[in-house]
């Protein structure tokens, strides 16, 4: 064996440090090398070093051999690629070439951090966990190691798996809420949810075709298709109330999240639900007339609102003219084809934009003397659904992460207050039992997800975007509406 190996076998000859009688017993594992140069195959312990012989072996010898080559193209000689010797106008191109065609090359190295020996197998990240291993091939005469000790390097593995998941999840998550995620959006994801139900058995395939020719007709409509809606859900909650002290918002449909917009479209589908109130109103339907044009307003019927992609296109247009251009830049100024979430400042500029008065009220703390819970918005949200106005729209409800839906509130005997929210994540199949079921006790599950007590609102901050009455007619008014103002409570 040469002296530079750090893999070490004992002779048979006693040995104070010696636990086992075995001649040919690993005990000890060092540093194997671990990354390998894609060019020559020669290995490094460390990414730096591999990175200085990329640098000083191949990618000084491929600028001097290619040199007379690259000055005949006028292109500087630091930009060729030290693997397959393509030559770049600058070094940008070059970057993002090798990015694209040779990063697996350091990210297959970063990953082999310890190789067996023997086996060649590269999937261990401590030297102790390639230790056990080794030892594994010559378990006939190996001395067991403490139980202790294999148990915590057991943990270790386990505790770094679920750490690596939960990475992976976060961060799939961060690529969801910017819409930065392989270019998915509601139709593509309809399209790969439809498909997948057909491969579990769960939908024919004459279902399949007939529901994507409905949901494209609906797209080229700019219209919902309705499969996820339960109409008018106000007058059927209330016989769930459990005292007469409760005040509800005008008429609504509840819009649960479907197969195209679940993860992300929580925004989308209270917008609707806020729409599906608006569009009941002749005033506001005239309003939204180019928004969805095609909407009936007629009282009590189910009222057909925008589609996501209608919505996105629309948010869009505001921005082009100048609607909430910090909002713009956050999202890059696009929504349309992407499953980008929008939140409480996307339904302000939505509202601006069709001269619908709106306020955007910040809860940016809360107020009860513990410091954790809100009894300033439910007493906000009480004084709303208490006015005087005979025409009470629902309120968009806003926290970190997801949004919801008001749609009244109720008070007991003792002055506790629950609000009634709707939740896009809540089931069609379960709104629909709920509105036409007599059973109560069947509805209960439900139920309890829609009355939500103050203690269950334990988020630091929330936003409410209201519906005021009137329009915005004036020129100047309308043109200082652009900039979205809010009103911070307390």
């Amino acid at each position: 064996m040469s002296s530079d190996e750090d893999c070490y076998i004992i002779s048979s000859e006693p040995s104070s440090s010696a636990t086992s009688s075995d001649p040919n017993k690993i005990i000890s594992i060092g540093s194997i090398p671990k990354f390998t140069c894609p060019m020559c195959s020669e290995s490094f312990k460390e990414l730096s070093d591999i990175e200085a012989h990329i640098e000083n072996e191949h990618l000084g010898n491929e600028r001097q051999s290619l040199g007379d080559q690259s000055n005949s193209f006028g292109t500087n000689v630091e930009n060729v690629c030290p693997v397959c010797c393509q030559i770049f106008k600058d070094s940008s191109l070059l970057e993002s070439h090798f990015h694209a065609e040779h990063d697996m090359f350091i990210n297959e190295a970063a990953a082999a951090r310890f190789s067996c020996p023997l086996c060649l197998s590269n999937e261990f990240c401590s030297e102790e966990v390639l230790a056990l291993h080794v030892n594994q091939h010559f378990s006939n005469e190996c001395v067991p190691q403490d139980d202790d000790e294999q148990l915590a390097l057991k943990l270790e593995e386990q505790e770094r798996a679920l750490m690596q998941n939960q990475e992976r999840e976060d961060f799939k998550r961060l690529q969801s809420l910017h819409g930065f995620d392989q270019g998915r959006n509601v139709n593509r994801q309809s399209d790969a949810t439809l498909f997948r139900s057909v491969q579990q058995g769960n939908m024919s395939a004459v279902d399949y075709h007939e529901k994507r020719i409905m949901l494209k007709m609906s797209e080229n409509l700019g219209v919902d298709e309705g499969s996820s809606a339960t109409p008018d859900v106000t007058p059927h909650l209330k016989r769930f109330a459990k005292t007469p002290n409760i005040y509800m918002c005008s008429a609504v449909d509840h819009y649960a999240a479907s197969f195209g917009d679940s993860g992300w479209g929580c925004g989308y589908r209270n917008l609707q639900m806020l729409l599906s109130a608006l569009l009941r109103h002749p005033q506001y339907a005239e309003r939204l007339a180019t928004l969805c044009p095609s909407t009936s307003s007629t009282s009590g019927s189910t009222i057909q609102v925008p589609s996501i992609t209608r919505l996105q296109s629309a948010i869009e247009e505001a921005w082009k003219l100048g609607f909430d251009q910090q909002g713009c830049g956050q999202l890059g100024g696009k929504l349309s084809g992407t499953c980008k979430w929008i939140g409480a400042t996307e339904i302000a500029t939505l509202l601006a934009y069709f001269h619908i008065h709106y306020r955007l009220i910040d809860f940016h703390r809360p107020t009860s003397v513990d410091g954790k819970l809100h009894p300033a918005l439910f007493d906000w949200v009480k004084e709303y659904f208490q006015g005087s106005s005979e025409f009470k729209p629902p309120l968009y409800f806003q926290h970190q992460g997801h949004s919801r839906t008001i749609i009244g509130i109720e008070e007991d005997r003792q002055g506790k207050m629950r609000l009634l929210i709707l939740d896009p994540s809540h089931k069609c199949d379960q709104m629909r039992q709920l509105i036409n079921s007599s059973n109560l006790a069947q509805s209960n599950a439900t139920v309890k997800k829609i009355f939500v007590p103050m203690t269950s609102l334990r988020a630091r901050q929330y936003q409410i975007v209201c519906v005021n009455d009137g329009f915005v007619d004036d020129v100047r008014e309308y043109q200082q509406s652009h900039l979205l103002r809010s009103t911070r409570i307390p």
